[in-house]
């Protein structure tokens, strides 16, 4: 990577970035997506149709809290993660039903120094379009990915295998969440593309089709759009949510504005 893009007088990096989130085949939705000027995210949620839902839209909201009082720089994502893992205990305090539910989360946090921080846990991916390159930033904390590490099975045989849905790490509302949390920071410049999306999407569309995707000459939204539409033409089996982000500057102006997609969505919605 190279180093960071030192930009004159005032001017800062932003993300114009745009998300959305489909059910795919299943008959609701436990995927949420946050799209911001300083932060994206997505989460997976599993634990049935309610738990799932409950978790993944919990914390994405609290991303978005965060991300509204943190402008104009990059809100504390590991104390974000934090107070996510509290809300998720609070939720399971007040409905046994709960029991169970967890959340995969990719969240990138844009600072004012012109760095990425990135935060993950579960199987939701990040990647990093530069000059028509696609760089994974992110490494699945999935069962098929250890086997895959371990030389047990191959990439190709990873995509088909049975038991690719496991994942080996999660926020589930416990005090022992952020131990397996990976966090990293890297330096982005004007031009760059983000793309963070759930497993409902990747686990569909192999990474060269996600790379001409990305590549073309289409906005945020119209490259979302196309992304999604390309996991249901691939018969995805899950959930889909994508969230697109172009790295740019701003000068002045009012702040772009923030989103949120699927179950963050319908949680706010209830609220």
């Amino acid at each position: 990577m190279t180093e960071p893009l030192v930009l004159p007088g005032e001017l800062t990096l932003v993300l114009e970035s745009a998300a959305d989130s489909i059910a795919g085949p299943r008959p609701d939705n436990q995927d949420a997506g946050l799209a911001a000027a300083r932060v994206i995210a997505v989460a997976d949620g599993v634990g049935g149709s309610f738990g799932g839902a409950t978790a993944a839209g919990l914390v994405i909201d609290r991303l978005r809290a965060a991300a509204d009082l943190a402008r104009p720089d990059a809100p504390d994502l590991v104390g974000s993660v934090q107070a996510a893992t509290g809300d998720l205990m609070v939720a399971l305090t007040r409905d046994p039903a709960l029991a169970g539910m967890a959340t995969t989360l990719t969240a990138a946090a844009l600072t004012s120094g012109g760095r990425l921080v990135l935060a993950h846990v579960g199987d939701s991916r990040a990647y990093l379009l530069r000059r028509g390159e696609l760089i994974r930033l992110s490494t699945d904390h999935s069962l098929v990915q250890a086997l895959v590490d371990s030389g047990a099975i191959t990439p190709e045989q990873a995509r088909v295998h049975p038991m690719r849905s496991v994942v080996l790490a999660a926020l589930r509302g416990r005090p022992e969440d952020l131990a397996g949390l990976a966090v990293r920071a890297l330096p982005v410049q004007p031009g760059d593309r983000l793309m963070l999306c759930t497993d409902g999407l990747s686990g569909a569309v192999p990474e060269l089709v996600l790379r001409e995707l990305l590549a073309a000459e289409a906005s945020p939204a119209d490259t979302v759009r196309r992304l999604l539409q390309t996991a249901l033409a691939r018969s995805t089996g899950d959930n889909a949510t994508a969230v697109v982000a172009d790295v740019g500057v701003l000068v002045g102006g009012p702040a772009l504005p923030t989103s949120v997609v699927g179950a963050a969505r319908t949680l706010r919605r209830r609220g």
